[in-house]
């Protein structure tokens, strides 16, 4: 009950807030020229250290991941205070507190100066930014930051996906354009491979069949008992990622091709990986845990010596080990279902947005601009990624720019490390461009081995699942319960469906129940949607 009253009243709050807002600021459009028009401070220099010449404090608000330390105590804003000048108030709720103090900050006009790792929605950025809440930042980046403006002439994906239908840009990304990022990984165990004399890798659907069938009945981790589990997923979304595609579509829900956005589960594709997936799980090839277990399950599964095929971003995460031993695991290469249809995997964008808007209680938007910038830069990424040189990371060889690892203290591991003394960029993204020779500059060996992995087995078949867009509000005003309702059936009947729970044979049902709840809406708004990402110049 309680939480029912909160609810509407912070939803009272909002619509007077966005009420006084819009009428005293007057739009996004006035704001911005307004900016375009003003002088900085005689206290700003537009280029070098320091950004300001007398220090100045800026209030900050962001989410802190439960790794993460206080934010004054971090090396990371204590190096950049020193380099810039600028000193930050910090307000960073608990990641599971953050939307909701977000928008109650938003709903009482008790705003920061600006937001860093702020999670900000597309919704957000342009119900805000329209009101003049949040201040248009093109300008500010073509005049002052060279990293930023960079970022957007040799990407212009990136500038185009963080536009908003009004043609400003009120909140910036974090992107990683390695293919590490953007591709999902799925590691075999190579230690089984060798005890079964396996060398050739799945390329097919049904090799992968084969490959799961010898790790469930050819005892692989050679303990004399029947419990291997060939692969373990946890609610199928990282399996689905990797073997969807291979039947001939990347996702289930909106995705576009050829131009036309469809509707996944409504396709042929989908019935095809959803029945093989059936197949699995009857035969025990898939995890019997996959739909309740807890990623700390599945890893205690890993050092047990039961899992042979996963999906991690490092495979001693889930089987246990170091990064040296591990380069014995292969990656699952790009899949197939038949000769006719090419290998292809789910690719995400590697973009985050949202991560940092300035808003219209800064009296300094130059030099906040001038701060970000820097994050964009090779010099800044590993700042708030790594910290500074000693920190997490120490020179391998500086004439090739090539960097390693520096092993966290005693009883720490690297991401403790991290986040409790060094950066806030753990488990929350932080504004900063990674470039593929920054991702790629590091000796470790685990970390090449990887990248290799990847590059060859993964990024020539990429396939992006649908561009970030931006929704008008009465665009999501209209489809928003029929995406919830449809999101809700979907992820329960998937579930149902590769369990036996809901028989195959009753699949003109599951499409009739789609169709019959609006589906038909949705794709209408985002093709409308897509149709004006992809004309947008």
């Amino acid at each position: 009950m309680r939480k029912k009253w909160l609810t509407i009243c912070l939803s009272s709050i909002m619509a007077g807030s966005m009420l006084l807002s819009a009428c005293s600021n007057g739009g996004g459009n006035e704001s911005g020229a307004a900016l375009e028009d003003r002088e900085p401070s005689d206290n700003f220099n537009q280029t070098g250290f320091p950004i300001v010449k007398e220090p100045i404090k800026v209030s900050m608000m962001g989410a802190r991941h439960a790794l993460v330390g206080e934010w004054k105590n971090l090396q990371f804003f204590k190096e950049m205070q020193e380099k810039t000048n600028i000193q930050f108030e910090f307000n960073t709720p608990p990641q599971a507190d953050y939307d909701e103090k977000k928008n109650l900050s938003f709903a009482s006009g008790e705003i920061p100066d600006v937001f860093f790792g702020g999670q900000l929605t597309p919704d957000d950025e342009f119900t805000y930014g329209k009101q003049g809440v949040l201040i248009p930042l093109e300008g500010l980046v073509e005049k002052f930051a060279p990293n930023i403006q960079k970022m957007f002439d040799e990407h212009p994906e990136i500038k185009k996906s963080v536009t908003t239908p009004d043609g400003h840009i009120y909140a910036l990304p974090s992107v990683n354009m390695a293919s590490i990022a953007k591709l999902p990984a799925t590691w075999i165990n190579g230690n089984w491979l060798q005890k079964l004399g396996i060398s050739e890798l799945p390329h097919t659907t049904d090799e992968l069949y084969e490959l799961l069938t010898a790790f469930k009945n050819k005892d692989p981790n050679g303990n004399g008992k029947p419990d291997e589990i060939p692969l373990t997923s946890i609610n199928l979304g990282d399996v689905r990622n990797i073997l969807l595609p291979a039947f001939g579509i990347v996702g289930r829900a909106h995705i576009v091709k050829d131009g036309k956005v469809i509707y996944g589960a409504v396709q042929p594709e989908y019935k095809e990986y959803v029945t093989f997936m059936n197949k699995l799980w009857r035969e025990k090839l898939l995890d019997p845990g996959t739909f309740s277990q807890t990623v700390e399950q599945k890893s205690a599964k890993g050092n047990a010596g039961q899992i042979g095929m996963f999906t991690d971003s490092l495979p001693y995460l889930t089987l246990g080990g170091d990064a040296e031993s591990s380069t014995i695991h292969p990656i699952l290469p790009a899949l197939t279902s038949s000769a006719d249809r090419k290998p292809m995997i789910t690719q995400w964008s590697g973009m985050t947005r949202g991560t940092f808007a300035i808003t219209n209680k800064s009296k300094d938007p130059e030099a906040m601009i001038r701060w970000v910038d820097y994050l964009y830069s090779p010099e800044g990424e590993i700042l708030v990624h790594y910290g500074k040189e000693g920190d997490l990371w120490e020179w391998a060889d500086p004439e090739k720019k090539l960097r390693k690892y520096r092993n966290p203290p005693a009883g720490m591991n690297l991401e403790e490390y991290r986040g409790g003394s060094i950066t806030p960029a753990v488990g929350v993204s932080i504004p900063m461009f990674t470039p593929n020779e920054v991702e790629a500059n590091w000796k470790d060996t685990m970390h090449q081995y990887r990248i290799k992995e990847v590059d060859e087995k993964l990024a020539p078949y990429g396939e992006p699942v649908f561009p970030e867009i931006y929704l008008l509000p009465e665009e999501r005003q209209q489809i928003q319960g029929i995406e919830t309702d449809l999101n809700t059936y979907l992820e329960s009947m998937e579930a149902k469906l590769v369990a036996g729970e809901a028989p195959l044979e009753n699949w003109d049902t599951f499409q009739k129940t789609i169709e019959d709840m609006q589906v038909d809406k949705l794709l209408e708004v985002y093709q409308t949607a897509y149709d004006r990402w992809a004309g947008t110049n």
